[in-house]
């Protein structure tokens, strides 16, 4: 069994989701947001079996696309942090696979 922490950006989640839900795959969802760009992201929790995980990684793949995007982030000029315009590349996804040893459910 494993645990896949998957942080999408926002604008990617509703795809993600809706393909998930219509394959009955069960995730826990948790708004949060990067330090250096201050994008909303959305990361999910989805426990499955072994041999589902390529499945799910084929899922995100299809919903979860990368962009480039200007925005403004804090930077150290040397002196002290100022805010600048940079042309960030984001979307895709960032996923972390464990091992899960148990599941209990109370």
């Amino acid at each position: 069994m494993k645990l896949m922490i998957v942080i999408v950006q926002e604008q990617d989640y509703a795809e993600l989701a809706t393909l998930l839900i219509r394959n009955r795959i069960h995730a826990t969802r948790f708004e949060t947001s990067g330090l250096y760009s201050n994008k909303k992201n959305e990361t999910l929790f989805i426990c499955v079996e072994d041999e589902q995980q390529e499945q799910i990684l084929d899922y995100i793949r299809e919903s979860c696309t990368e962009r480039k995007e200007s925005c403004q982030v804090w930077e150290y000029n040397g002196n002290m942090m100022v805010q600048v315009e940079k042309t960030l590349k984001i979307g895709g996804a960032t996923i972390f696979i464990s091992e899960v040893k148990d599941i209990m459910k109370f």
